[in-house]
């Protein structure tokens, strides 16, 4: 059955209903085993608590590597992978956040009526499969509102971002896992899955915000560049946001405003969540590991002929492994598809 990511709600309720306000997500390996824990609250009152650290969760990862092929352990996310996947859902923060705000704060949210230039944000490789437009703020899709008046997306950060490494020989992931890898097949691998949700991102700021896009070649100063022509054509002013000190200190060698975005390297033990965010990171974590367990519930995050409007849609893959379960969630994702559908017609 498949869901898109905003409807794991129904499968939230079922928990509930179930009894069970509070869930364990687990890897299918016995080396990595449980990854956290999730309680149930109000919309706005969950709490996450991460059952490894992140340096326990870089040895079980090695152990996946001494007991399996080299192929298998490197479709786990890195240790850095894994948290940037739940920074990805808005739980926890970049670690410069205050940094980062003084800058929006000085140069956003320009008063054009009195001639002041609009501002753009633009964004280098490395940050776009993590959500970055949404973490850090920089304007309400919805309300059309913010620090900056639009963005300004590079074709040559898309080009870096499309690349696939797809699975050919699943029982290799078979073997080590169980038959649920058999869903690998035809699917990206390990990064290239990273690589597929920033492209999804860049697409979404794209074709959904407000975006302009830039014809530029690969390459840091290829794009350095290209961000610098839009600047001087446009007579406006570009916040650029990179994770790569390298990109910053080129960027502002082309007088660019360039901020680094120091990413987290630590999980903490628990943190509190909306409905929402658990959405965010159960979807994230899903795609980033390939497949989750929960409760009676596998959770696929790649699954064989998951097609572009699947990953454009943010759909995951649900297998209750029970005849009961699966009807009882069928039936309610039939009512909310069909109230989302009445919705859109409004």
């Amino acid at each position: 059955m498949r869901i898109a990511r905003e409807d794991l709600t129904v499968l939230f309720n079922r928990f509930l209903d179930r009894g069970e306000s509070e869930i364990t997500v687990s890897h299918p390996s016995d080396e990595i085993g449980d990854l956290l824990t999730i309680e149930f609250g109000d919309y706005d009152d969950c709490t996450i608590h991460f059952n490894q650290s992140v340096e326990e969760y870089a040895e079980a990862r090695n152990e996946v590597r001494r007991n399996h092929p080299e192929s298998v352990a490197k479709d786990l996310p890195a240790a850095d992978d894994y948290v940037k996947a739940v920074l990805a859902s808005g739980i926890i923060e970049i670690n410069n956040r205050d940094e980062v705000q003084k800058l929006v704060e000085r140069y956003g949210n320009p008063d054009l009526m009195a001639g002041h230039r609009p501002v753009f944000a633009g964004f280098d490789t490395n940050l776009l499969p993590w959500r970055i437009d949404r973490i850090l703020g920089l304007r309400d899709p919805e309300e059309g509102v913010g620090y900056v008046n639009g963005f300004v997306l590079a074709s040559g950060v898309r080009d870096e971002l499309d690349w696939d490494y797809k699975c050919h020989d699943t029982d290799p992931f078979v073997d080590a896992f169980g038959d649920q890898y058999e869903e690998y097949w035809n699917q990206p691998l390990g990064e290239a899955r990273h690589g597929r949700m920033g492209l999804v991102r860049y697409r979404n700021i794209r074709d959904i915000q407000q975006a302009d896009e830039i014809d530029c070649d690969t390459g840091d100063e290829a794009i350095v560049e290209g961000y610098d022509e839009y600047e001087e054509e446009h007579r406006g002013e570009i916040l650029l946001f990179s994770n790569d000190r390298t990109f910053v200190e080129r960027a502002r060698s082309h007088t660019i405003l360039a901020q680094w975005i120091e990413l987290p390297q630590t999980l903490p033990e628990q943190r509190s969540a909306s409905w929402k965010e658990v959405e965010h990171l159960l979807h994230m974590l899903a795609i980033s590991f390939g497949n989750l367990e929960v409760p009676s519930v596998t959770i696929f995050g790649i699954w064989r002929g998951k097609d572009e409007l699947d990953w454009r849609r943010e759909r995951l893959k649900l297998d209750a492994r029970t005849a009961s379960l699966a009807s009882h969630l069928k039936g309610d994702l039939s009512i909310v598809e069909t109230y989302n559908e009445l919705q859109m017609e409004r």
